[in-house]
């Protein structure tokens, strides 16, 4: 078996022998044994599939270690979660938004204003914004680079080999901006034989999908695929404005992509480009206080337009005992927006935005083992990126027309080194630590409410930049930040499927400048970078002989110069978003994952969240009454207090070699504050999915029938009061109710 980053199997420390009595499993251990019926011992079997792979759980391959070679997740000291491209397909998960209740403490969601902007929160650390310059807590990975932009990065997942959703801080191996944890998107690489392989949907709104994918060999060594996808949505909604449908859009991509290798094998290189894009109408917008359920009743429908190509070249030299890679990227990205932000039928405020971004990343590192005890991993990493963005704001039906823009640049270099150090067979530590330097620079102009004394000309994208210069005497257009991100830890294998392990970790999430700066008393920047002390301990473990795989973990994590988007509503521009250090803050929390073979041809599956969160030091005003008391009380945005997620799989053949798989989950995520001051919370998110899919006789096609969101729950992106002087009631931005939907897949 390959892994979708190439590279065979390694069981990780399956060389050393694991043998003594893990007691802190034995609780869950009895349990277990009871649910599932046999007396029960640590799984001796071999973790690679057998003919009567139905039997076990599922082995699945990751490369959250660098190690150069895919590693079964079992024996990777992480927390995470990992799917292969079946079980992606399985779920019918057609984005990363439809994967939030697949790991525990997790919640993927798009931010709604602007399409396909993710405001991913893990472990209750997120973002709640659509500022392009606002780091991500959790970093976005495809095929290994870094997406240094949150917009354009909820994206569609056809043809994709596996997804890694880590939790807790990365910042070792993946560098600043994963204090809350990082997601791996891994495409499909080609294979050596020539094959067609594709998915056609229709569902309900309407919307139609389409994705193939061609692949097979050019030449001795070296293989080829092409897949592309497109999606034609009709719109979910209906705008009671017009009568109309609305949330129209039209996506896709195509990505053409190859692969060489040496006939020794000892050289292997693979070329990735994708272009991508989307048009369609801007956010369903609704103002609760014109519109409730799914209704929406808005006067503008505003659009999006988005546009990005992409090229990855990674290359792969087997030097001696070890693995030497070279990882380049870049990216290029152009989005237009414009919303209905009052929500109602009437033109008191429409926003309109431009982002325009380049990055350049490339990576060099060496993974080897060595005496037979010692596995390293160590690097260095280069990232520089510029974007501008421009904003318009159009207010009281033209009364004001004014515009503010930016212009920043970021420049990252960083070294890197990770090892793991065998005392003993079963006893390893851990140390590692990344040594990072960041520079940015930043130009911005500031909103001025006034059509005349706009600093920005939006249609030309032009701008008198007001920062740095007088209006904010002595403050900096420029800064610089040098950091070292250690970790700290230790595994243990008792036996050959326990593995027990603790960690410390230092986070990191950049410093930086606003870029939507609409105050002119407090200046865009600069602001410190946030740090973080990660504090973990976990199991992981299949028993049952790998009928039944449970993991969990408990973390403590200690937030300095947390960050925070505050917005607060203001009767002339309507929202003034400052980005600033706000507190100190603790979070801790609890989090397991448990699947099992129950019977023939049923698994079940469950994972569970906790999460309990505080401030513990506050440095600015976050809810209007003065630093005190009541901020210390106010409840961390994004925070969710208990996420879980129930789900079952039942598979049986009919005869005739016709094969029958049912599925259904339910997912749930608690309320999360989403404001600063606590003025408004995300309503609980209830997901009941199922599907039932029927493979016919000569395996080539499957069909299924399936739904999300069957239990029609309204969901919001983001929501926020507006002032009275815009009409009052909230502007939120809608998620898409029930869903039903049929498909047809093939591969030949």
């Amino acid at each position: 078996m390959i892994h979708p980053l190439g590279g065979a199997i390694r069981s990780g420390r399956a060389e050393f022998a694991r043998c003594f009595n893990a007691r802190l499993l034995s609780s869950a251990a009895l349990l277990a044994s009871v649910v599932f019926g046999q007396p029960l011992a640590a799984a001796e079997t071999p973790l690679a599939p057998t003919e009567d792979s139905g039997a076990i759980v599922e082995t699945v391959l990751v490369s959250a270690q660098k190690r150069g070679v895919a590693e079964n997740a079992q024996d990777v000291p992480i927390a995470l979660t990992a799917l292969d491209g079946a079980s992606i397909g399985d779920l019918h998960a057609t984005n990363l938004d439809r994967l939030t209740s697949v790991a525990p403490n997790v919640t993927l969601a798009d931010a709604g204003t602007v399409p396909k902007y993710a405001n991913f929160t893990i472990r209750g650390l997120g973002i709640n914004t659509t500022i392009p310059s606002v780091e991500p807590t959790v970093g976005v990975f495809m095929d290994g680079i870094y997406l240094g932009n949150s917009s354009g990065t909820v994206l569609a997942l056809f043809d994709v080999g596996s997804i890694e959703i880590l939790r807790g801080p990365q910042a070792t191996l993946f560098g600043r901006n994963t204090t809350g944890g990082a997601v791996l998107i891994n495409t499909r690489r080609p294979g050596d034989v020539f094959a067609v392989h594709g998915r056609m949907s229709i569902e309900s709104g309407m919307e139609e999908q389409v994705g193939i994918s061609v692949e097979g060999p050019l030449a001795r060594g070296l293989n080829a695929k092409i897949a592309g996808y497109y999606v034609n949505n009709a719109g979910w909604f209906k705008n009671a404005f017009d009568g109309k449908k609305f949330g129209a859009d039209r996506s896709g991509f195509v990505r053409p992509t190859f692969t060489w290798t040496t006939p020794s094998g000892a050289f292997d290189s693979t070329l990735i480009y994708q272009h991508a894009w989307s048009n369609g109408q801007g956010a369903p917008v609704q103002n609760q206080a014109y519109a409730s359920g799914f209704g929406i009743n808005i006067d503008f429908p505003g659009y999006n337009q988005l546009d990005q190509d992409s090229v990855t070249l990674e290359s792969n030299l087997h030097a001696g005992r070890g693995l030497v890679t070279n990882l380049f990227g870049y990216r290029r990205l152009h989005q237009e927006g414009a919303d209905d932000i009052d929500g109602q039928p009437a033109p008191r405020f429409h926003a309109y935005s431009v982002t325009r971004q380049h990055q350049y990343s490339d990576e060099l590192r060496y993974s080897a083992r060595f005496f037979d005890r010692v596995d390293v991993t160590a690097g260095l990493f280069f990232f520089t990126q510029e974007f501008t963005y421009f904003e318009r704001r159009v207010l009281f039906g033209g009364a004001i027309d004014s515009a503010l823009g930016a212009i920043l640049e970021d420049t990252n270099y960083a070294a890197f080194a990770e090892g793991d150090y065998y005392v003993t067979p079963k006893f390893a530590l851990i140390a590692g630590g990344r040594l990072t330097r960041e520079e940015k620079t930043a130009k911005t102009a500031t909103f001025v409410p006034s059509t005349a004394g706009s600093l920005c000309n939006y249609a030309l994208t032009t701008c008198n930049f007001n920062f740095p210069g007088p209006a904010f005497p002595g403050v900096p257009g420029n800064g610089r930040w040098d950091h070292f991100t250690p970790k700290l830890g230790a595994n243990y294998q008792p036996e050959e499927n326990i593995l027990i392990y603790a960690n410390w970790t230092r986070g990191l999430r950049s410093g930086g400048f606003n870029a939507r700066n609409s105050s002119v008393v407090i200046p865009p920047g600069p602001y410190d970078p946030e740090l973080q002390d990660a504090f973990e301990l976990g199991f992981k473990s299949d028993w049952l002989e790998h009928r039944l795989r449970i993991n969990g973990a408990a973390f403590y994590d200690q937030l300095k110069n947390l960050q925070r988007e505050v917005t607060e509503t203001d009767p002339v521009v309507g929202f003034v978003q400052v980005t600033r250090n706000t507190a100190d803050a603790t979070i801790k929390g609890l989090e397991a994952e448990l699947e099992g073979v129950v019977g023939e041809g049923l698994v079940l599956n469950a994972n569970v969240g906790y999460l309990e969160g505080r401030y513990d030091k506050i440095f600015y005003d976050l809810d209007g009454g003065g630093i005190g008391a009541s901020d210390l009380a106010l409840a961390i945005p994004r925070l969710t207090k208990w996420s879980y997620n129930f789900g079952a799989t039942y598979a049986r053949g009919l005869g005739n070699d016709y094969v029958m798989r049912l599925h259904a989950d339910y997912g749930y995520r608690s309320r999360a504050a989403l404001a600063d001051n606590n003025a408004v919370f995300l309503v609980p998110v209830k997901n009941l999915t199922a599907s039932a899919a029927l493979t016919l006789p000569d395996g080539h096609w499957t069909f299924s029938l399936y739904g999300y969101n069957l239990l029609d729950t309204v969901t919001e992106g983001v929501i926020a009061p507006l002032p009275p002087s815009f009409g009052g009631g909230t502007f939120r931005t809608l998620n898409e109710g029930r869903v039903i939907g049929f498909e047809a897949a093939f591969s030949y």
